[in-house]
């Protein structure tokens, strides 16, 4: 068989390899994007350095469509506590080698905005991220009891409706969730989200 032939016959199948090429790295995006990007804290909205405010506005959706978040939040520093609380049962002493790590946090918000249920993340000086997973705490970003207006979950839900018997939360309030790390472990930065991708990155000094 000639050069010639070989591609005259085999033309149909050389003009649909570009196409193949084509889907397969638009499947290979779409994976990425599913099972890397989107469950994975890659996108920073905004930072700050520790005793500066930032203001971050959020948008994301709920049972009633597309709205957004805005707050302002502070990182003020670091302090140890010799115990932390487990359970709701009291607090248990440290066992050697680790740290009960309280991040001291300050908000501003007004009142109707939905900021409950978010999630802190510890990043170390190599790199390394810490939940608070092994202590226990209320909701770590809105204070205790007053934690203000939840997404709407259901369609028809009023957007900034209050729990029953709850009071409405204040425009300024503080937080001081406790992580419980190896003791050697050098905090740099403080991650705050409410769903991956998105963070606040609050740097510590």
């Amino acid at each position: 068989m000639t050069t010639g032939g070989w591609w005259r016959e085999n033309r149909w199948w050389l003009l649909a390899v570009p196409l193949a090429l084509a889907a397969m790295l638009a499947a290979s995006a779409y994976n990425v994007r599913t099972y890397w990007y989107l469950p994975g804290l890659h996108h920073e909205l905004a930072s700050a350095d520790q005793g500066e405010f930032v203001r971050v506005t959020q948008g994301y959706e709920d049972a009633e469509g597309q709205t957004s978040r805005t707050f302002r939040v502070r990182l003020t520093g670091f302090t140890n506590r010799t115990a932390y609380q487990l359970t709701i049962d009291g607090p248990e002493q440290l066992r050697i080698g680790e740290q009960a790590l309280v991040v001291h946090l300050d908000w501003e918000a007004d009142p109707d905005q939905a900021l409950r249920t978010c999630d802190i993340t510890l990043v170390d000086d190599e790199g390394r991220r810490y939940r608070e997973a092994g202590t226990y705490q209320p909701d770590q970003c809105t204070p205790e009891g007053r934690g203000g207006p939840e997404p709407a979950q259901f369609q028809g839900d009023v957007r900034g409706e209050l729990p029953a018997d709850e009071l409405p939360r204040p425009t300024t309030w503080s937080t001081e969730p406790v992580f419980l790390l190896p003791g050697d472990v050098r905090v740099t930065q403080v991650w705050v989200t409410w769903g991956p991708p998105d963070y606040v990155s609050l740097h510590a000094s």
